[in-house]
């Protein structure tokens, strides 16, 4: 199977799905660059793969997005991190706590929808953009993370208008894991707290899917998407350990 992208540019690669799906692009001859924050996981996706390339920096900050969409002239770009929301009632957090996510996730999502659009990315381009299916049942113990997810989604849907209104040829994507996907970080802490919330065992509460959701599994998911170019139509797509399906 071969892709049609040249260059992928992955925001928040260094572990997780990004960095499996780092690895399965450049297995199939995508130059691939991988942005985040920890160093010295960077250098360990770099070790696994030696024609990745790995910029360590934070997406978030003034001008990045723009910076990093210059120098690397992506025609797949894919904003899969995030940041790991406090696991707690709303009570017990402060505001700082419960926007991070907003200041985090959104903030990327929204500066690298605007500079696709100003700069603008190159005709032709696909933007996905990683939201949650929180986003959809909302998420009671991670503060503001529901509403900074949704918001994500909506970001992909104004981007593809102003992008429509601009004749810029861009598609923008948004994928919506609708599990907690085992093995991460933000799936682990998140699973532990429900489990825990509702009484019965973290084996139970993950049993509730039919198939589990990995990391490697969402990226081979993915990469069957992107060859399987879907319908122009469809914006929204929902993962889980089965496949992905387009949403409404």
């Amino acid at each position: 199977m071969t892709l049609d992208y040249q260059k992928a540019l992955i925001i928040g690669g260094s572990s997780g799905v990004g960095r499996e799906l780092a690895l399965d692009l450049a297995a199939k001859g995508v130059a691939t660059t991988v942005v985040g924050r920890n160093a010295e996981r960077l250098a360990d996706l770099a070790a696994a793969n030696a024609d990745i390339k790995t910029i360590a920096c934070d997406a978030a900050a003034d001008g990045a997005a723009a910076r990093l969409i210059t120098d690397t002239a992506p025609d797949l770009l894919v904003l899969v991190g995030g940041t790991q929301p406090k696991m707690a009632a709303l009570h017990e957090m402060d505001w700082n706590e419960f926007s991070a996510t907003w200041n985090n996730d959104t903030r990327i999502a929204w500066e690298f929808t605007r500079a696709a659009i100003t700069l603008p990315l190159a005709a032709g381009s696909t933007f996905v953009s990683f939201s949650s299916g929180a986003a959809l049942g909302g998420s009671p113990l991670s503060g503001g993370y529901a509403g900074a997810k949704r918001m994500q989604h909506f970001l992909v849907n104004y981007g593809q208008r102003e992008a429509d209104r601009a004749g810029l040829d861009l598609r923008f994507m948004c994928i919506i894991p609708k599990q907690l996907m085992a093995g991460t970080d933000i799936g682990g802490e998140a699973s532990a707290a429900y489990a825990e919330a509702a009484g019965i065992p973290l084996e139970k509460f993950m049993g509730q899917w039919e198939k589990p959701l990995t990391a490697k599994v969402a990226s081979t998911h993915l990469i069957d998407l992107f060859d399987a170019g879907p319908e122009d139509s469809i914006a929204a797509f929902a993962l889980t350990g089965v496949g992905v399906e387009a949403m409404p």
